[in-house]
């Protein structure tokens, strides 16, 4: 219920993505989820600029997202996937693929084991 209540400001296909990855995660679905943050923060540039870029759509400079809007994402990549990205992180991330990337990395890809 806490996490519905966050998800209240969001689209109802949103909070659907949401509460299924909760249950079954997969990279299909965190990908679904991204693109809706993205779409959340940036509204129909983000849609423009997703069909006419791909993955390579640029978070500033593309989107314009500054660093209040990365933190955000970063706060709801929390709320909504579980996992912390530090503001410092995105340093390396410059486009939706990087970010995809580094998000697949963090969820789907086991910790090597060092010996």
């Amino acid at each position: 219920e806490q996490l519905y209540d966050k998800l209240e400001a969001f689209p109802d296909d949103f909070k659907s993505e949401v509460l299924n990855y909760q249950d079954s995660p997969s990279p299909e679905a965190l990908e679904r989820i991204v693109n809706g943050l993205l779409k959340y923060h940036a509204g129909d540039t983000f849609e423009a600029l997703k069909t006419a870029h791909g993955n390579d759509v640029r978070l500033v400079e593309d989107l314009e997202f500054d660093s209040l809007a990365l933190i955000e994402i970063s706060f709801h990549a929390e709320e909504f996937l579980g996992l912390i990205i530090h503001i410092e992180d995105f340093g390396g991330i410059n486009t939706l693929g990087d970010l995809l990337k580094y998000l697949n990395d963090r969820v789907f890809t086991p910790p090597s084991i060092s010996g």
